[in-house]
């Protein structure tokens, strides 16, 4: 029978030959992290998340491991857990639902985008989601499918706050104006503005929707030839009141209808109105000053 002693330097002998170290996993994931080994990371970060009580940090590496190695639903579990476990990351955590959300939708991917927009909603009620309707609408033919609009309508009506499904609703309606359907836009906009409880971001996003509808609206009128109809569209955009570019455009676009009908006066000064506040080089206000030349006979641009 072997000694205590003797016991101890075995057991000592046995480790030294065949014992390793419990392998750092989170510094693994780093360094497969570097080598933009995004899939060799977030196995290695997984491995980490088990390994002990996962700290801000190694939330937030396994998350955006998961993003870059395209495991998306993963992301969105992650992105939405770091939130629950770490409120000062609430922000980190919905950029990261945002930008899974893009690639969920380049991925064809509705039911990680679906559960992206529900941690969205859970974590950032607030947040404006609007980025969707051009992410949808990037491909006609897939915007016009069901799943792009549905969506959008099912998160809105499972949201259990005013905020979560307001921001669903005036990004379906941002879809629809995308793809030239105003009628169900301008609906939706409105049904937004409504609200009794509103969300300033949400009613800024809205009216400005509504705007841009109202101007799309008299430029179906303006190359119909209903010119007064057209001009009323555009006073409707001017007064909403914003945001600055459409109202500039639809002053622009007075001017043109005022001209049609051969008031001069009106369109002169619509057309100035169009330019005033307007930045460097911007576009409007550069056909705005060429109207007006025009207009005027000038063969100068205008101070």
């Amino acid at each position: 029978m072997l000694r205590p002693g003797h016991r101890a330097a075995l057991a000592l002998l046995l480790c030294a030959a065949g014992c390793t170290p419990v392998a750092d996993h989170e510094r693994l994931g780093d360094r497969r992290y570097a080598e933009h080994a995004y899939t060799d990371a977030l196995a290695e970060y997984r491995l980490a998340m088990h390994q002990t009580a996962p700290t801000a940090e190694l939330r937030a590496k396994f998350a955006a491991a998961a993003l870059q190695a395209g495991a998306l639903g993963e992301a969105v579990t992650a992105y939405h857990d770091l939130a629950r476990a770490e409120p000062g990351a609430g922000e980190e955590a919905a950029d990261g639902l945002t930008r899974t959300a893009r690639l969920a939708i380049g991925a064809r991917d509705m039911a990680a985008l679906s559960d992206a927009l529900v941690a969205l909603r859970d974590i950032a009620p607030q947040r404006p989601v609007g980025f969707l309707a051009v992410a949808l609408g990037a491909g006609t033919a897939y915007a016009r499918r069901p799943d792009g609009m549905d969506i959008l309508l099912e998160a809105a009506a499972a949201s259990s706050s005013v905020p979560a499904a307001d921001s669903f609703l005036v990004a379906y309606a941002d879809l629809n104006a995308h793809m030239g359907r105003c009628d169900a836009a301008t609906l939706t906009y409105q049904a937004v503005l409504r609200r009794d409880r509103q969300v300033p971001p949400l009613v800024e996003e809205a009216r400005g929707g509504l705007a841009g509808c109202a101007v799309e609206d008299g430029k179906v009128s303006l190359s119909a030839g209903a010119l007064q109809d057209a001009e009323t569209s555009f006073r409707k955009a001017i007064s909403i009141g914003q945001p600055d570019s459409v109202v500039r455009l639809a002053w622009l676009l007075v001017g043109d209808a005022r001209w049609a009908r051969g008031d001069t006066a009106v369109a002169q000064d619509a057309y100035r109105k169009a330019m005033s506040g307007a930045p460097e080089g911007d576009s409007i206000a550069a056909r705005a000053n060429d109207q007006l030349n025009r207009l005027l006979g000038k063969g100068t641009p205008t101070p």
